[in-house]
């Protein structure tokens, strides 16, 4: 199943299993602003990241003495959702707990997300309740690739607004060590090497503004974070494709002993209490650069 949202200027298609976003087209530029999956390249377009972001080292994490299999960046992008709410530019689904992630998730929980259609782009209200009566404990991510020719045209770059935000920090066989402090940075260049080792995350980047610009210095997209601290960008060096993914949690550090309670990122809801997460998305209007 899906759900289509489509105004004067986008079309936008999310599917019921992970709710993931699989098609937004641009009619006025007559753009596919999203990569499409390819077997053997990235088979995702834009992954939902629950109940933890990036890689397990142990393969799962433990609680105590009991260990939970868990696989990379969560159970959620097979996980089906349901319609609550579908209008022409407005959807809000839901996912919760059941058996099967009880198995490999310890705790109660229950995902709304809700997708707005905008004149200029997407907004994204993530709404996690903890239904239980233990505390929950779970990172949040978005990971969505979008096609931009950042391999075949050298220049493009990301700029950061306001703050310097930490970073960049490497992985390293898709561990992240953040002990060395990194400099500041406010643009960060997109060259040919950039992710040969692997992703680049970005520290302190909550409540700030980042820009995917061109190589004539003209920003394409804009993200709105609000309180994501992290930020990653990856690709698959040679693709014409840049996922740019705000987070609430990070890969494993290399020498992370695999208790949930000590992993990176992990945030701790109280019984009964819900928290609420945003992102706003705008893409250039213009038929310039970066549309082809």
């Amino acid at each position: 199943m899906e759900w289509c949202l489509e105004n004067a200027r986008f079309q936008m298609v999310v599917q019921a299993t992970g709710a993931e976003l699989t098609q937004l087209w641009d009619k006025q530029r007559q753009h596919h602003w999203l990569w499409q999956a390819q077997p053997g390249v990235w088979n995702n377009v834009a992954t939902q990241l629950f109940p933890v972001v990036g890689q397990l080292i142990h393969q799962g994490l433990w609680q105590g003495k009991r260990f939970y299999p868990l696989p990379a960046h969560g159970f959620l992008r097979n996980h089906p959702f349901t319609c609550i709410e579908h209008s022409a530019t407005r959807l809000v689904v839901e996912a919760s707990d059941d058996r099967r992630t009880r198995a490999i998730w310890p705790f109660a929980w229950r995902l709304r997300i809700e997708w707005q259609l905008t004149d200029d782009g997407i907004t994204l209200v993530w709404q996690v309740t903890n239904p239980g009566e233990d505390a929950l404990g779970y990172s949040l991510g978005w990971h969505p690739g979008f096609a931009l020719p950042v391999a075949s045209q050298p220049g493009w770059h990301v700029r950061f607004a306001g703050e310097r935000v930490r970073g960049p920090f490497r992985t390293h066989h898709r561990t992240l060590n953040t002990e060395n402090a990194a400099p500041g940075v406010t643009s960060f260049p997109l060259t040919a090497q950039t992710f040969t080792a692997g992703a680049v995350y970005f520290a302190q980047t909550q409540h700030g503004q980042v820009a995917v610009c061109a190589p004539d210095g003209e920003a394409q997209i804009l993200f709105f974070l609000h309180d994501q601290p992290w930020l990653a960008l990856w690709n698959v060096p040679g693709e014409d494709f840049l996922c740019v993914e705000p987070l609430y949690g990070t890969t494993d550090a290399p020498d992370f002993d695999g208790q949930i309670a000590h992993k990176r990122g992990i945030r701790w809801l109280e019984a009964g209490k819900t928290c609420q997460h945003r992102l706003t998305v705008r893409f250039r209007a213009d038929s310039q650069q970066g549309a082809d």
